[in-house]
């Protein structure tokens, strides 16, 4: 059930509420073709995973959907909406964003129990997910390596070693900085050439580790090898 027409889902305007403790901004989504506001880190991080997740179509924020606690119905609002794209046990989800030191707060605890039982059995009713992401769902590593990477989404880059660098992964994983300097040693080429790989791992072309800090001496792969 992909279709956003037929989800009795709203989308509010989010007015971000500045403060000390919390990290407000735009998300610059490419999926979405436009900036996506967020009021913690933790959200911005969310939104940065679902942009390299190709199963995600796009992604909206503050989604509204009815829940019913305690026999009441009340209007909840989460922090996201996913579309995923068509396909066997895919749902598209409701997402609340929470770091574990605040749901596992004693005065917290029965308030979120009771709040994320009622919008998983809503977000079901309607064929959907509830998810509640935490800090927990990816390493520190793999965030700081999705940020790197990110701006080869945004921004636009010198392509005419692509075929090169292919064709050389295409015979064996090979270090990002040995990929460079078998294409060329002149400085100038060397880091159009590093930006070109990390423009094509970005894009999905090629792959790492996201698990180790990204480097030149990252081993970079083709399909052929994944």
């Amino acid at each position: 059930m992909n279709n956003l027409q037929k989800e009795p889902i709203q989308f509010v305007q989010r007015k971000l509420q500045k403060n000390y403790r919390s990290i407000t901004g735009h998300f610059p989504s490419v999926k979405n073709n436009k900036s996506i506001p967020f009021e913690s880190k933790l959200e911005s991080e969310l939104f940065l995973t679902l942009e390299f997740d190709d199963e995600v179509e796009l992604y909206l924020e503050q989604p509204q959907i009815t829940i019913t606690v305690d026999g009441k119905e009340k209007p909840y609002h989460a922090d996201c909406f996913i579309k995923m794209h068509d396909g066997p046990n895919r749902r598209n989800t409701i997402v609340e964003a929470k770091y574990t030191s605040d749901l596992n707060k004693e005065k917290n605890k029965e308030y979120y129990e009771k709040k994320f039982k009622a919008a998983t059995i809503a977000a079901n009713n309607m064929d959907m997910d509830f998810l509640v992401y935490t800090e927990l769902f990816h390493s520190e590593t793999y965030i700081f390596n999705l940020d790197f990477l990110y701006r080869y989404k945004t921004q636009p880059r010198e392509n005419k070693f692509d075929s090169k660098i292919k064709y050389i992964l295409s015979k064996a994983p090979t270090k990002a900085i040995d990929v460079a300097k078998n294409i060329s040693t002149n400085l100038n080429e060397y880091m159009l050439v590093s930006n070109a790989i990390w423009g094509l791992v970005a894009n999905g072309e090629l792959s790492t580790d996201l698990e180790k800090e990204l480097n030149m001496n990252s081993i970079i792969r083709d399909e052929k090898w994944q």
